[in-house]
């Protein structure tokens, strides 16, 4: 079903063989934006690892049924959980750092404030980034949504860092292949710092703190770019690369 739009839907618009469907923004989408049809087969994910192929037998502005034909596992989910904290940074950047982290696999990201942020962390912003984050998983067949967690200064989120990973500029003395060879791991959590890089006084805290400064190498990369390339290289280095998908 690769050419079937992809939606999240609340896990109880499913009751056994019957698709109810009322919130706002869905219906919107499936009426407005996509002009979706009666008789129109349509893939739902319930959020908590299953997949659904429905058919539409009824759309309106109040709301969507349907009735399911198909149930699969939606294995869209790597097997190991990444957190990202991401730094703050200016237009678009963050925004595409949040949508083509979801598709490779992130399983939650923190916002981060920093010295050299400039950040907007308003109700209407956060709402956005939510919804790049449900398409993004729709588009990449998630079996779960990624969680956004409030906005954090770096001294509120260091006390729980222990041991994460600190995205560093070139000269640090442990590369990242080589920190994620270190030990199996389950869960990871990976620092990306904003333009300008982190501030003397971030990395003397972090480094406090027991996180681990490592370097993607010798190439300086934006601050969209090395979120993107760490958790790429993190998957390639789990073998979640060649995990099939039902989607």
């Amino acid at each position: 079903m690769k050419n079937t739009y992809r939606f999240f839907v609340p896990a109880e618009a499913i009751q056994g063989e019957t698709l109810a469907v009322a919130e706002r923004e869905l219906l919107h989408q499936w009426n407005n934006v996509l002009r979706l049809r009666v008789g129109q087969h349509i893939a739902l994910l319930d959020g908590l690892g299953m997949g659904y192929i429905a058919e539409l037998t009824s759309l309106n502005k109040r709301e969507a049924q349907g009735r399911i034909l198909q149930r699969y596992a939606a294995n869209g989910e790597p097997s190991i959980n990444v957190t990202l904290y991401l730094a703050l940074t200016r237009g678009e950047r963050f925004e595409i750092a949040l949508q083509k982290c979801t598709e490779l696999g992130a399983t939650a990201f923190v916002p981060l404030l920093c010295e050299r942020s400039q950040a907007d962390v308003s109700a209407t912003k956060r709402e956005r980034w939510q919804r790049i984050i449900r398409e993004a998983a729709e588009q990449a067949g998630r079996g779960r949504l990624p969680s956004l967690h409030e906005a954090q200064t770096v001294a509120q989120a260091l006390p729980q860092a222990r041991g994460h990973l600190l995205l560093a500029e070139t000269g640090q003395t442990l590369s990242f292949k080589a920190a994620l060879a270190l030990e199996p791991r389950q869960e990871l959590a990976i620092w990306s710092g904003p333009e300008g890089g982190w501030s003397d006084n971030e990395l003397e805290a972090a480094r406090q703190a027991g996180l681990v400064s490592v370097s993607l190498g010798s190439r300086i990369l934006r601050a969209e770019t090395a979120p993107i390339a760490a958790l790429a290289a993190v998957m390639f280095q789990f073998d979640q690369w060649f995990s099939p998908n039902s989607c």
